[in-house]
């Protein structure tokens, strides 16, 4: 399975201002993304060349948010050149958020931040960020951080539940 862990620094009024995707297959990390968006249309190819490869899901924290984005600068998946049909859709969807409060419910407080907190050692959020991450760009609201988050703790939950039941369109 394919799996793109996406997160946008932005909102749909004023634009994405970062990307952070990580690739990965059955949650090994391929390649990442780290983009500092200058021009607003320039979006649209960024997110086209990370997502050329249709992945199995996508994953986020909060996922509508990332949902929302994606549509507004890429409305329509990829032509499948498979079976020559256009899919209308992205997805389908893990969202973190969602798969936390689900299996954790005593938990008050769901955000990234938090929920990175109360997991993980802060040893192991540096070990992993300072692989990807430039120096400046190590702490939470930066894309490709938060998105190491998101992908930590899926990867967490990877061999404890069945994550395909929380996937969605």
């Amino acid at each position: 399975m394919t799996e793109v862990i996406i997160d946008f620094e932005g909102c749909r009024h004023k634009g994405i201002r970062q990307i952070g995707i990580i690739q990965s297959t059955d949650l090994h990390i391929t390649n990442t993304w780290d983009v500092d968006i200058v021009d607003q249309k320039d979006v649209p190819q960024i997110l086209m060349e990370a997502l050329k490869d249709v992945p199995s899901v996508l994953i986020a924290h909060n996922a509508h948010v990332e949902k929302n984005l994606l549509r507004k600068y890429l409305p329509y998946r990829n032509h499948n050149e498979k079976s020559n049909k256009l899919n209308l859709s992205w997805g389908p969807w893990i969202d973190t958020k969602e798969v936390y409060a689900s299996l954790y419910p005593k938990i008050k407080n769901y955000t990234l931040e938090n929920l990175t907190n109360a997991f993980f050692n802060k040893q192991e959020v540096k070990k992993k960020t300072t692989k990807y991450c430039v120096t400046k760009k190590r702490k939470p609201h930066y894309a490709l951080y938060d998105a190491i988050c998101t992908y930590m703790l899926i990867r967490r939950l990877c061999n404890l539940v069945d994550l395909g039941k929380f996937a969605k369109d």
